[in-house]
């Protein structure tokens, strides 16, 4: 669930980095995952978080054909060398007693009532048409700020990238939707468009680029409604501007952070993952590699957007649990989560499909919140050659 913030939170990420480091807080046809494969990867060097944060690059997955970021991006490299973070119990607090809630299902009927998780489409952007995409909803009650200062569209017949999506600079949006997509929720014609997140998810695998649209609604008049839309490249490690939203509140992008089917399956998944924890429970300050806030409350009881978390590395993967969810636990232990959004606690975000196991969401979500711990990673910010405005490790 996203809401615009109010304020600027730019400059914050290395007093954020500081602070945690002194224990102060802080097909064209619309197919989801048909191509998608993970290539494997290394893990970091030692266990438990006691060192400086010493690792190895991870490697990239891949969806249709794209590779997800560098090797080097923050989410595809290993984090379970770095320290505790010294208000991982603080948080762990604030967030509450929970169990793992896997927030995706294995229907794909998307006028289904249970179609649940963000699905993806993987279109190809020189053979589809593109179409036009408004950024209008009848609901100013829950959407009542200008979402296109912070959005990026293409426009013309060249397709060109604009960012800012302003009117004066793009009165016709496009982005490469298919005639028939998947879409957070199905697709809902209700002209109420009540509220709702209503993710679009769009890989253009003839560019390798990534077109994330939120609240996204069939217009009546043709084309869509939608409430905000950003691009990732996803050959290059570029972070939003900050202070930028995305079509997620932490500024991040979505895909690259879903739990997906067939790499679960694979037994291996070479990513971090994406969680929620109530809004009121996230600070109103992002740390790197996050853009962008919510709320008002500034106390440090509550973890930042953005914070990394992980399961700790005393927690052993039970040997009779499925290769599906061996394969999300280790992720988790390795890669770690993020918050992006807020939302339900504990809630870890997927694909729909029909090749989740019944079993991997009983043996997933018996896994408490007490596994967890939050993770330091400001020696990052150390590093020669760091860059607060990238997500690459150095």
């Amino acid at each position: 669930m996203r809401f615009k913030a109010g304020g600027s939170s730019f400059g914050l990420l290395s007093v954020l980095f500081l602070l945690s480091a002194c224990g102060g807080g802080s097909n064209a046809s619309g197919s989801a995952g048909q191509s998608s494969t993970s290539s494997g990867g290394s893990t970091a060097s030692g266990s438990g978080g006691q060192g400086g944060g010493t690792v190895s690059s991870g490697m990239s997955p891949t969806i249709g054909g794209c590779a997800v970021f560098p090797s080097n991006h923050i989410f595809n490299t290993p984090i379970d060398s770095f320290p505790v973070h010294a208000s991982s119990a603080t948080f762990m607090t604030t967030i509450g007693k929970h169990n793992i809630h896997l927030d995706l299902g294995t229907s794909v009927d998307q006028s289904a009532d249970d179609y649940y998780g963000i699905p993806y489409n993987v279109v190809h952007g020189t053979t589809i048409p593109w179409l036009n995409a408004a950024y209008s909803t009848t609901d100013t009650a829950d959407l009542d700020w200008d979402p296109t200062s912070e959005a990026d569209c293409a426009v013309g017949t060249a397709h060109t990238f604009t960012s800012p999506c302003l009117a004066s600079a793009a009165p016709m949006p496009l982005f490469p939707i298919p005639a028939a997509p998947l879409v957070e929720g199905g697709i809902v014609t209700d002209p109420s468009q009540p509220y709702g997140d209503h993710h679009m998810l769009l890989l253009d695998a003839d560019s390798c680029g990534l077109w994330e649209l939120y609240h996204s609604y069939p217009d009546a008049k043709g084309g869509w409604d939608i409430f905000g839309s950003a691009f990732f490249d996803l050959k290059s490690n570029k972070l939003r501007p900050a202070d930028w939203t995305s079509a997620d509140a932490a500024g991040f992008p979505i895909l690259p952070l879903l739990l997906r089917a067939d790499e679960a399956s694979s037994g291996t998944i070479t990513h971090a993952l994406r969680f929620t924890i109530e809004s009121s429970d996230i600070r109103a300050q992002y740390t790197w590699p996050a853009r962008h806030i919510t709320g008002s409350d500034m106390s440090m009881n509550l973890p930042p957007m953005g914070q990394a978390f992980r399961i700790k590395s005393s927690y052993a993967i039970p040997a009779n649990f499925n290769m599906q969810s061996r394969a999300i636990l280790q992720a988790l232990k390795t890669y770690g989560l993020y918050i992006a959004d807020g939302g339900s606690a504990l809630y870890i975000q997927g694909e729909p499909s029909a090749n989740w196991q019944d079993d991997t969401f009983s043996q997933v979500q018996s896994v408490s919140s007490d596994e967890f711990e939050a993770v330091d990673l400001s020696s990052i910010s150390q590093r020669a050659g760091f860059d607060p405005n990238s997500a690459t490790v150095p």
